[in-house]
């Protein structure tokens, strides 16, 4: 988690005393504290923010005892985004290690369960029901690697049967979810085909997988929210990080149809951005949590 820091702004010049300076000041600041309530537990967990810019810093979570003893639990970089869609099942998991969640859901546009860090744990805690409930999901993401690569050429037509093709595909892969059978062999059918039409081209006409595949999002290593991306820039922004000085691109990258806010820092995207252009790059998924 500690690497994705240079995401927000804090590449250069950033020592541990540094690093602990900037959490002290943070567990010190008066404002911006959110406070959940476990009662089970018998202690409070409070959440501090400090923005380094618009949408992006650094939060400090902490443990408040029956005692008023306060100590530290995590930290971690953050990117907000304010764009919720609904789910209709999503379920959430506390990690081993303090007072963190995993939450997931399925999303029918890019055929995955997405997994995600949950910034604002004190909305789960609200709800006993952590399983297969309803809510809205803000998703964001932080890259420490990603490159800026040429687009596919296409012409209007092709784009709109992109398009088209990936409603047909979510529409099924809804009805397939609702047990119907033929929308099930419908989708692994495409699949199969799509796989070997890929292979053809790649291993046999020894063309490059990136003229081949225009976007991707699977699942990358192993842990469950870090996910590879390949997208077209549909939009991109350069701001500072007014505590270091540095610069951070905003991109939104459309992934099959979906939008996807990633924030990288200036020095770890290879190549200039370009509306039009994609992005390929490895993403730490978050998400804001609200309640229905």
């Amino acid at each position: 988690m500690n690497r994705y820091f240079r995401a927000v702004g804090f590449l250069n010049n950033f020592s541990i005393q540094e690093y602990e300076k900037i959490v002290e000041d943070i567990m010190f600041r008066p404002e911006g504290s959110v406070i959940a309530d476990n009662i089970q537990a018998k202690y409070f967990i409070m959440d501090k923010c400090l923005d380094c810019g618009e949408d992006f810093g650094i939060c400090v979570r902490m443990i408040k005892d029956s005692r008023g003893n306060i100590h530290r639990d995590c930290v971690f970089p953050y990117f907000r985004s304010e764009e919720y869609f609904e789910h209709d099942d999503c379920s959430f998991e506390k990690k081993i290690s303090g007072e963190e969640f995993l939450g997931v859901y399925e999303d029918f546009s890019l055929g995955e369960n997405i997994f995600f860090y949950v910034q604002n744990v004190d909305e789960l805690y609200r709800r006993k029901n952590l399983k297969n409930t309803k809510c809205s999901v803000a998703i964001s993401g932080l890259s420490i690697a990603g490159n800026v690569i040429l687009p596919i050429k296409k012409d209007e037509n092709e784009r709109e049967s992109a398009k088209e093709f990936n409603r047909k595909r979510t529409n099924l892969l809804n009805k397939a979810n609702d047990g119907d059978h033929n929308a099930f062999a419908t989708v692994r059918y495409d699949d199969i085909l799509t796989n070997v039409t890929v292979s053809e081209q790649v291993f046999i006409e020894s063309m490059d997988i990136y003229t081949v595949v225009d976007s991707s999002f699977i699942p990358c290593g192993a842990e469950c929210d870090l996910y590879s991306v390949l997208g077209e820039i549909v939009d991109f922004q350069m701001k500072t990080n007014a505590l270091s000085g540095e610069k951070v691109y905003i991109l939104k990258v459309s992934v099959k149809g979906v939008v996807l806010t990633v924030c990288i820092n200036e020095k770890d995207l290879f190549g200039e951005p370009q509306i039009g252009f994609r992005f390929k790059g490895t993403v730490w998924l978050q998400g804001r949590v609200n309640m229905l």
